[in-house]
């Protein structure tokens, strides 16, 4: 079997250095495949490419389009079983979502992993992560963009790449939003075997990606005309511009916010400018409370179950690129949306 790695740094690529911080190292790259080895039998064909090497909280559009540029090349020319891309933890559900966007409609799976510790750290899931990544790969080898990761005390888990949720702050556990992971690993006797969710939902009319070539593609450096608002208890509303194309508001985990002057004053002013505003948070399982009813009334558009960064990261690859905005936000693409 034949899997191309990608390393592009993050804490799974790190080490204490001489100052005693932890900082990316390019010499933990082999250490990784080495203690995966060690474990297990050496049969898979491993080819290496870097990218580019940072700790996740830099990440910025230039890697990411290095990373597609990269991937999109690594299946066009080497033609591998699968591809496995390192990632740091703190931005991994920004790049796994675009990369959803973008790789969906492909046979090779891509899947990403992280580590909760550097490799050589006791407590690291670095390797089970890796692990577990290449078992997909060769029990499935189901096209698509997803994550492996085990959280302490869990189950090996697989997300796609659009559903992935972020930790907690002081946490380092990964969840998929409404528990809509994909598959699981389990141990019965001394057997192991894969398991599919058999609850994971998607939305009727399901298409694979948002129409983007990953050879050839925009993303902005930054993401100006991008409004996103998180709650809070006694919050106040920015001033609209021209410059702001759409408003993506967070909303409380029952999908509720506020309804105070300031929301309808903002929702007013969103309207006058036509720029839309939408809303993440709200169930269409259960029975919505009495403010939901208000917010709808001003126009704010409330979206399907989802992860609040895959919308995100919707929008800036659709706005990037000149893509209608409205159509793409009400539909699922790659598996963002539940049913």
């Amino acid at each position: 079997m034949k899997i191309s790695v990608i390393f592009t740094g993050g804490t799974i690529g790190s080490k204490v250095n001489e100052k005693g911080v932890i900082g990316t190292d390019a010499s933990t790259h082999y250490r990784l495949i080495d203690m995966y080895n060690s474990k297990n039998p050496n049969t898979i064909e491993f080819s290496i490419k870097e990218p580019y090497d940072t700790l996740s909280e830099n990440l910025n559009s230039v890697h990411i389009q290095k990373l597609a540029a990269c991937i999109a090349d690594t299946m066009e020319n080497d033609k591998p079983d699968g591809i496995i891309v390192t990632h740091g933890s703190d931005t991994l559900q920004y790049t796994a979502a675009i990369l959803s966007y973008l790789f969906s409609n492909e046979r090779i799976p891509v899947i990403l992993v992280a580590s909760n510790y550097i490799l050589d750290d006791y407590r690291s899931n670095g390797v089970v992560n890796f692990k577990y990544a290449i078992e997909f790969i060769y029990r499935l080898r189901e096209g698509g963009v997803y994550v492996s990761y085990k959280n302490p005390g869990k189950k090996p888990m697989i997300h796609k790449g659009t559903r992935l949720l972020q930790p907690l702050p002081f946490s380092c556990d990964f969840d998929s939003v409404a528990d809509s992971w994909y598959a699981k690993f389990t141990m019965h006797g001394y057997l192991e075997s894969i398991t599919k969710n058999l609850n994971y939902r998607t939305a009727y009319g399901n298409r694979d990606s948002i129409g983007i070539n990953p050879k050839d593609f925009l993303l902005t450096p930054n993401t100006d005309y991008i409004m996103r608002i998180v709650p809070y208890v006694g919050m106040t509303y920015p001033t609209l511009d021209k410059k702001t194309k759409v408003v993506l508001h967070e909303s409380y985990h029952s999908g509720t916010i506020c309804n105070s002057k300031e929301l309808e004053k903002f929702a007013k002013q969103a309207a006058a400018l036509q720029i839309p505003i939408y809303l993440t948070g709200l169930s269409s399982s259960e029975k919505e409370y009495e403010s939901v009813e208000f917010y709808k009334k001003l126009g704010i558009i409330p979206l399907p179950e989802t992860a609040v960064i895959s919308q995100y990261c919707k929008l800036w690859l659709a706005i990037s690129n000149g893509l209608p905005i409205e159509s793409l936000m009400q539909i699922s693409v790659a598996d963002d949306h539940l049913a």
